[in-house]
């Protein structure tokens, strides 16, 4: 009997240290990492602002690549939110929302999940250091509040680890991720990047290619652009719409190109479903009917020696708003191909981007 009675007592005394002692265990926990890169800040801030290249960079996809994603609200900014899904005990359930930003400075989340703890926060903040002030330092932190449950006190004991890791692990993921992006700030575009619904149509187009010297590659697409018109004239077509420039491979030395021109039949009503063509081919043309996709596009105007630094401004803002480009990228030349090579040009800028889910 006085044996279960020490027992009793002893029991009980580890029980009160343990509670002293968790009592005595912060009630809040912060853990942070810092990373850097050399992509403008603009880019960096983007990329997190909202979740359409979420699953590219948290650890949550390198734990478990079945782990399904939902997004809503919100495509970005304050209110943008993810779920997800897993089968893994790791992970389970779980979302991130976006509950304050400030443009440049700091994006914080909301997250929710089955670890202990409450009004858990992701704050990513960002600073522009170096000599130049060119390299962006990006510093991810964590905050929980655990209040007085004892064993989200404990739990906290292990939270540099059991959160930490995955923040070092989503952190190497989104430097990765950035390193993709052509190092161009795509916020010095007169027209901002977007998104739209380009129709099937009907092309001729004849490739080419040029020495990367202006006046030869002006040469060369004209050269083109009036074999283009000969066989429009001959088979009884209309052009509808200006001139354009797909572009095959900006070289170092070398510009290979298409010099394409969209067409209907004459008198067809404008914006109807193109109807396939039998055309007499002549030279270099050739006859493409395109199927309907989805292209980044933007407007520029002045000398086409710019163009090549705007398609890679495109890039980036595609990249990081979750928006992959695909086929070839191409320009009309809405002045005509001589304006073009002037600081009078006006072009529209496409860049075609990959169906959801295609590789």
């Amino acid at each position: 009997m006085n044996r279960l009675l020490e027992l009793l007592i002893a029991m009980v005394l580890v029980a009160v240290i343990a509670i002293l002692f968790g009592l005595a265990l912060p009630s809040h926990r912060h853990v942070s990492h810092v990373t850097e890169t050399n992509r403008p800040l603009p880019v960096v801030f983007d990329m997190l602002d909202g979740f359409k290249r979420f699953k590219d960079w948290n650890a949550v996809h390198n734990i478990d690549p079945k782990t399904k994603f939902s997004l809503s609200g919100a495509d970005s900014d304050k209110g943008a939110r993810v779920d997800y899904s897993s089968m893994s005990k790791l992970i389970g359930d779980g979302s991130w929302q976006i509950a304050e930003t400030a443009p440049g400075e700091k994006i914080v989340y909301h997250l929710e999940n089955g670890d202990y703890g409450n009004d858990k926060k992701m704050t990513f903040s960002f600073r522009r250091v170096g000599n130049q002030k060119l390299t962006v330092e990006i510093t991810e932190s964590y905050d929980v509040d655990y209040g007085f449950n004892l064993f989200g006190r404990y739990a906290g004991l292990y939270v540099s680890r059991s959160v930490g890791d995955t923040m070092k692990t989503s952190l190497d993921n989104l430097n990765a991720l950035l390193a993709r992006i052509p190092k161009f700030d795509y916020t010095q575009l007169s027209v901002p990047p977007k998104v739209v619904d380009v129709p099937a149509e009907n092309l001729l187009f004849a490739p080419t290619t040029a020495k990367r010297a202006n006046d030869l590659v002006e040469s060369a697409m004209q050269t083109q652009e009036k074999w283009l018109h000969q066989v429009i004239d001959k088979n009884g077509l209309e052009a509808t719409g200006p001139v354009r420039i797909i572009t095959s491979n900006y070289g170092a030395d070398t510009y290979e190109f298409d010099v394409a021109i969209p067409v209907h039949k004459t008198g067809e009503a404008a914006g109807a479903a193109p109807s396939q063509l039998s055309v007499n081919l002549e030279g270099p043309v050739k006859y493409l009917q395109t199927k309907p996709s989805r292209a980044i596009t933007t407007s520029y105007s002045g000398h086409m020696a710019q163009l090549a630094a705007i398609r890679d401004m495109m890039k980036a803002w595609g990249v990081t708003h979750g928006e992959d480009v695909g086929d070839r990228p191409y320009e009309s030349y809405n002045k005509g191909i001589a304006a073009g090579f002037t600081e009078s040009g006006q072009f529209n800028l496409f860049w075609p981007v990959k169906a959801q889910g295609s590789k």
